[in-house]
């Protein structure tokens, strides 16, 4: 297979806990090489983020820029991308299988696609997050909202990111629906593999709340350019 397909996006900020196992997780995979480009947008880490990231810069092609909210990191770190898809990690997620990337890539070309994404999963999930997370898959499957990528795994091709404008940077929250949802679902798909992420969300915010953010996400665009600040502010292990 080639592998000089893609360049892998990860937004930052204060990640120290999770940065490393995301990291270490990419280098296992067998579509990545040292050649592959990877831009960490960060958003002024002081946790010790930046140093953990420079650390696996030997085995990893990584750039850091500066980054800001999701969707300017995200648009940073596509800006800079050549290849035929651009892939957009999360800071705290775990890729499943060590194909993961590779099982992604082959749906998206063997079918032509424009967006790729995953099944999720949650580290040390209890059944409130297995229930939750059941429901996302079978909602992304059926196709039943239309083309949707959570920003922990969207593979899209470059070519559909420019059409589309990139994610917009005055969404605060669900950048990720509004980019993804403008794909055909004809040009979407789930690749058998999966991510695993964390709970924190819904440690902190507890489901109801999170679940509610997710709703509105989806019905409202002033709900998703408002400010959001106490949602990214969840930072702790």
């Amino acid at each position: 297979m080639n592998k000089s397909l893609l360049t892998v996006v990860i937004p930052s900020k204060n990640e120290a806990h999770y940065i490393a196992k995301t990291l270490s997780a990419l280098e296992a995979q067998t579509y990545i090489t040292k050649e592959t480009p990877i831009y960490i947008a960060d958003a002024g880490s002081t946790d010790g983020t930046i140093e953990i990231i420079q650390s696996f810069s030997g085995n990893l092609n990584i750039r850091l820029l500066q980054g800001g909210l999701p969707s300017v990191g995200r648009n940073r770190g596509a800006s800079y991308a050549k290849t035929k898809y651009i892939l957009f990690l999360d800071a705290d997620i775990i890729l499943g299988e060590t194909d993961s990337i590779e099982k992604a890539i082959t749906v998206a070309e063997v079918q032509n696609l424009e967006l790729v994404t995953t099944y999720i999963k949650t580290i040390d999930s209890n059944w409130g997050d297995r229930f939750f997370w059941k429901l996302h898959g079978i909602a992304s499957r059926t196709k039943l909202v239309g083309a949707f990528g959570a920003g922990m795994f969207i593979l899209i091709q470059r070519r559909a990111f420019q059409r589309l404008g990139g994610f917009d940077e005055k969404i605060a929250l669900g950048e990720d629906w509004d980019l993804t949802h403008r794909i055909d679902s004809r040009q979407f798909s789930v690749s058998d593999t999966f991510i695993y992420t964390t709970n924190r969300r819904f440690r902190h915010q507890r489901y109801w709340k999170t679940f509610s953010q997710y709703i509105m996400v989806a019905l409202s665009p002033n709900y998703r350019r408002a400010g959001h600040a106490d949602y990214f502010d969840v930072h702790f292990n």
